[in-house]
């Protein structure tokens, strides 16, 4: 088979010239109105202050903290060789507090902040800073 050379040559150089047109076409930036009103701030985010907007209002988690004087004595019990001390809230009796290895602890067995006591033979003592509260031992 005989090779037309001058076509040949004439169909490579036009190929080339294509390509390199083509390829300058792609590298141009052509403004578009539709992107050039755009900012470059970022977006606005809004600081809460307070309570969590999207936390449900009956999950709120109250501070455990209370005064030791609100507290009413019921009595010692032994779990094992253990003794625990057993407390009601006065504003609502179904508020339950224990006193065990010295440390109060409140419902779902959180510890309150700031709390120490001990349990002797004789007397139940809670400390709250510099507030102390002797109950004698029923």
């Amino acid at each position: 088979m005989k090779v037309n050379y001058p076509f040949f040559l004439l169909f490579v150089v036009s190929n080339l010239l294509l390509i390199r047109v083509e390829g300058m076409a792609q590298q141009q930036d052509v403004p578009e109105p539709v992107f050039m009103n755009f900012s470059i701030q970022p977006l606005y985010v809004p600081s809460y202050h307070g309570r969590d907007p999207f936390r449900p209002l009956d999950n709120i988690q109250r501070s455990p903290e209370i005064s030791i004087s609100e507290l009413d004595y019921h009595g010692v019990l032994y779990i094992g060789n253990s003794p625990m001390a057993l407390f009601t809230w006065r504003g609502n009796t179904a508020v339950q507090y224990t006193l065990k290895y010295r440390k109060l602890y409140g419902g779902e067995d959180k510890p309150v902040d700031g709390v120490v006591g001990d349990i002797t033979d004789s007397d139940v003592v809670l400390v709250q800073g510099e507030q102390k509260i002797v109950y004698p031992r029923k």
